[in-house]
């Protein structure tokens, strides 16, 4: 999963925004503090997720021992972002483990809950179903448009991702970000390496597009970037 789908993620989820909100309308509320691991990979179904506040990680461990960065879900999201394409709902596995980026708050939906909801109201299945297959959608046109793409740009793409996600607009063009991510988090988002990704972002910051701070990003975004955004 990299920039094209996560920019087609990020319009996806905007289209259905309403649609999604009323489906956890009788969800509980559960609060997760920063750094808190929600779900594992591997694990069963217990719940839907439907991120209300904050921010929340989704990654997987390799076979060396090194976690790579899927990708980043923030308010109006639903995860597991992977589930139910097949609605195997008893046999489904966890396929990444997410993690809270940010003190976040969460409405879930049980397992049994959701299932019945799915099964028995037409409506509400059509909106998930939608959702998940437009998302599911993105992700083969992205095996295709990646071959094209060069690390800068890439990166570059990412930028609208990003601003749509964490982002706060503070003059016109212009968006600091709410979550600086690490260049390895950058690196995996884009499939490239961290030495590539540092070595880029410096020369993108050079070409005036960001600024690093210590602890957040300004980004500036010109009209074809601003476009792109949900």
């Amino acid at each position: 999963m990299r920039v094209d789908l996560l920019v087609s993620m990020a319009r996806t989820k905007a289209k259905y925004d309403d649609q999604i909100e009323s489906l956890f309308r009788n969800g509980r509320e559960k609060k997760f503090p920063k750094n808190q691991i929600i779900c594992y990979q591997g694990d069963p179904l217990a719940a839907v997720h439907l991120i209300k506040d904050g921010f929340v990680k989704a990654y997987t461990i390799l076979d060396s021992g090194d976690t790579r960065t899927m990708f980043i879900l923030g308010p109006g999201d639903i995860f597991p972002i992977a589930f139910s394409l097949t609605l195997d709902w008893d046999d489904y596995k966890i396929k990444y483990f997410y993690q809270s980026l940010t003190d976040t708050t969460l409405k879930l939906l049980d397992h049994d809950d959701f299932k019945q909801m799915i099964e028995t109201q037409p409506q509400i299945s059509k909106t998930y179903i939608s959702y998940m297959s437009a998302s599911n959608q993105a992700m083969m046109n992205q095996l295709e448009a990646m071959k094209h793409k060069t690390a800068k740009d890439k990166i570059m793409l990412l930028l609208p991702y990003l601003v749509d996600k964490v982002g706060k607009k503070i003059r016109p063009q212009t968006y600091k970000l709410r979550l600086k991510l690490s260049h390895q988090e950058i690196a995996d988002l884009c499939g490239i390496t961290r030495e590539t990704t540092t070595a880029l972002l410096k020369e993108i910051e050079a070409d005036g597009v960001l600024k690093q701070r210590r602890s957040t990003w300004i980004v500036y975004l010109d009209p074809d970037q601003e476009n792109l955004l949900g």
